[in-house]
């Protein structure tokens, strides 16, 4: 099979039935989760910014959109001014349990 999963031909390789996957792609897809002080940090770091072009660089570097960093700053669900975000998840299922 071809990289995207059509089979190969015959002329194509030496193992025609050998199936050849992308690494760099999951068999699910996973949302990632960002800790609070993660997120705090990349916006005061965004804050910093003075140049044209510096805050896109750094969420290139860090591999964001500019949607995460405007939802950061605006707060509310999953924002920087919720509080400990994800961090305190584990803690509060375990005092319901």
């Amino acid at each position: 099979m071809k990289g995207n999963g059509t089979p190969l031909s015959s002329g194509e390789g030496k193992r025609s039935a050998a199936v050849r996957r992308d690494p760099e792609v999951s068999a699910k897809a996973r949302r990632r989760r960002f800790t609070a002080a993660y997120k705090l940090t990349i916006v005061e770091k965004a804050d910093a910014c003075e140049t044209p072009g510096e805050i896109g660089e750094l969420l290139r570097r860090e591999g964001l959109y500019s949607s995460h960093l405007s939802s950061w700053r605006k707060g509310g669900e999953g924002g920087v001014a919720a509080g400990a975000g994800e961090e305190a998840w584990p803690e509060a299922v375990g005092q319901q349990a």
